[in-house]
């Protein structure tokens, strides 16, 4: 390779793409349900990536590329670096200081994005069940940073190689396109459906693909050979009509598309990364009018700024946002939260990420950090205070990542039942051992119905504030379920207690971080409870979204039954999807119930404990009492 410098055009049209997909992604985080496909922003960034990197190297004519590896890299760690490096060092200075619940999740984090390793981090660190709550991580965004720069250290070598093999790039670009293809055909092989999709959205391997269609883009569409010279008006026209297919839908997408759909992992992304290059083609050439419409000087300066845009915006929004407004966002914080992203990522554009870009690390850090003391009257006030803040970060940055700093939150592992039995046998918590199965008070059926059969009756005296002396006081005999199964996760294992007191012969089977593909495999366990006069409970969907399939086959299994399906609140990005799918199998169906947790509890963060997940007292007898008056409402259908 030859030490010649970077050629490429700059094209305002890419920097409205940026912007359109910055906005997407921080719309998604925000939970707008307007952008439910919002994250699909960073494929287009992806194929953007790969399209513009390997532009800027690839030579006019020959093999030879047009920088030296060495220039490539330094450009890459100019560009990207620096930035992201102040950033990890401000929130991690801030958890430090402002927010140490956070602190035992985030050194790690900390560490492995410095590294630009934060996506296998993600995926083969294992994390406790408690740590899947609370607030996430504030560097969680910087996963897709570490994949591009995984990238850069590796496409420029293959380059090289591909190019020596097989001389021509229309020849090269066919292994390429190969390439993206066996990394997409990865991603739906490894696919499971309603399980969690963190390895095949994380991997490096499984999302190479969008990268390597920008790739496949530069060597079939050479930026540095378009021009409007050749073209007629019937192929212009031609062109812009493509172009704006494409972009509506991309549009579309961002709207309609959520992540749960098994599609996207088994051919949609790769289809979307087609579409976005497609786009890309169209606005980099010089006639593509949907190109000079992006070219808005406000989405340039979104899009110019866009790295720092994303850089900050997810810190900004995790540390900034209650546990309870996660999923249901405060729109004045929203806003305000939104200026404070672009502010910053001026101030990054301005005095971290041009300046090195264009100086480099050497005359940077002569220019702001070497200063004569014997001079200090003629120093900046900036200087002046990046000389006192600039060491005082790092010593409390490096302190914290060796475990220095202290952490404020408690092990909740040590804190939670472990095992619990609720069946006149003692109770047993705090257990050090590792969490398992938490199968309670387990009966076979023919003890229940031997048992005698008791319900409440007084539904006017159970509301959430009132207190109850005894549960005799509300109980009388009467024509009722001859079984009550209870299935669930983690607030099953809550309610536990207040729901035997209530009804001593329930059977309850809960389990920690269970979703609804693993309760189907309890389906033999419970086959008696599936009759007319029995009753199930399902409380499921508080640790991810599941499939149509899944949730049809374990209701299907209780379809004698009456199903009591409690839907869910919980702080993530799910939430909709299970409840919009839980409120369609009520509604389908006769023989079941919704019991409307989530709108009970959305206005009330006091029934949660800090992780906004799990329950304390109060949320405990509310949620009780939302089942129990379902109960009787169903039991009076039975007289």
């Amino acid at each position: 390779m030859s030490g010649k410098t970077f050629n490429h055009r700059y094209i305002p049209g890419l920097d409205g793409i940026r912007a359109l997909s910055v906005l997407a992604v921080i719309a998604y985080h925000f939970s707008f349900g307007w952008a439910r496909g919002g994250f699909l922003g960073v494929d287009i960034f992806f194929v953007l990536s790969g399209y513009l990197i390997t532009s800027t190297v690839l030579p006019l004519k020959g093999n030879q590329l047009t920088v030296s590896l060495g220039q490539f890299w330094i450009g890459r760690f100019r560009r990207l670096l620096p930035a992201a490096y102040v950033m990890i060092i401000t929130t991690f200075v801030w958890v430090m200081l402002f927010n140490k619940d956070l602190l035992h999740t985030l050194r790690g984090d900390a560490i492995s994005s410095v590294f630009y390793s934060s996506n296998w981090w993600f995926i083969f660190h294992k994390l406790s069940y408690f740590d899947s709550f609370g607030s996430p991580s504030p560097l969680k965004n910087l996963w897709s940073l570490a994949i591009e720069e995984q990238f850069y250290l590796l496409w420029p070598i293959l380059l090289i190689i591909g190019l020596y093999v097989f001389k021509k790039q229309s020849k090269l670009s066919i292994f390429v396109f190969i390439a993206a293809l066996s990394s997409a055909v990865l991603m739906g092989v490894l696919y499971q459906p309603g399980e969690d999709p963190s390895r095949i959205y994380y991997g490096t391997d499984t999302r190479s693909f969008e990268l390597l269609i920008g790739c496949w883009l530069a060597l079939i569409w050479p930026m540095k050979k378009l021009s409007s010279k050749e073209l007629s008006n019937k192929n212009i026209n031609t062109l812009n009509s493509i172009s704006l297919v494409s972009f509506s839908i991309i549009i579309l997408c961002i709207i309609f598309v959520d992540e749960y759909q098994a599609f996207l992992y088994r051919g949609g992304m790769f289809l979307f990364c087609i579409n976005a290059a497609i786009l890309i083609a169209c606005i980099c050439h010089p006639v593509s009018y949907l190109g000079r419409i992006l070219s808005w000087k406000p989405l340039c300066w979104l899009g110019s700024r866009s790295y720092g845009i994303y850089l900050w915006h997810y810190p900004i929004m995790v540390l900034g946002t209650p546990i309870h407004e996660i999923g249901n966002p405060a729109y004045w914080r929203v806003v305000l939260q939104l200026l404070l992203i672009l502010v910053i990522a001026e101030l990054s554009y301005r005095f971290i990420e041009s300046p090195i870009r264009k100086q480099g690390f050497r005359s940077f850090y002569r220019k702001n950090f070497v200063f004569n003391l014997n001079k200090w009257g003629s120093i900046t006030l900036t200087n002046k205070i990046s000389m006192i803040l600039i060491p005082l970060f790092l010593l409390v940055f490096i302190s914290g990542i060796i475990g220095m700093g202290g952490e404020a939150q408690k092990d909740s592992v040590k804190d939670y039942p472990t095992d619990i039995k609720i069946n006149g046998e003692e109770q047993s918590t705090n257990s050090k051992e590792p969490l398992k199965d938490l199968e309670i008070a387990e009966r076979d059926s023919s003890k229940v119905d031997t048992k005698e059969e008791i319900e409440t009756t007084d539904e006017q005296g159970i509301e959430s504030g009132q207190k109850e002396d005894s549960v005799s006081d509300v109980i009388s005999i009467k024509k009722t379920y001859k079984g009550i199964l209870a299935i669930g996760d983690s607030l099953m294992i809550d309610i536990a207690s207040s729901l035997q007191e209530i009804y001593p012969n329930i059977t309850i089977d809960a389990k920690i971080g269970r979703q609804v593909h693993q309760a189907i495999k309890l389906v033999p366990n419970y086959a008696s409870f599936n009759q007319p006069d029995k009753a199930v409970i399902i409380q499921l969907g508080t640790n991810g979204y599941f499939t149509d399939n899944q949730i049809e086959t374990l209701l299907g299994a209780f379809s004698n039954a009456h199903i009591y399906l409690v839907n869910t609140r919980v702080p993530r990005s799910w939430e909709r999807n299970v409840n919009d799918a839980l409120y369609k199998k009520a509604q389908m169906y006769d023989n079941i119930t919704l019991i409307d947790w989530h709108s009970a509890a959305i206005d009330h963060p006091e029934y949660f404990e800090p992780d906004g997940v799990h329950l304390v007292p109060g949320g405990v007898k509310t949620l009780t009492n939302l089942i129990q008056q379902a109960i009787n409402n169903g039991t009076s259908k039975l007289a």
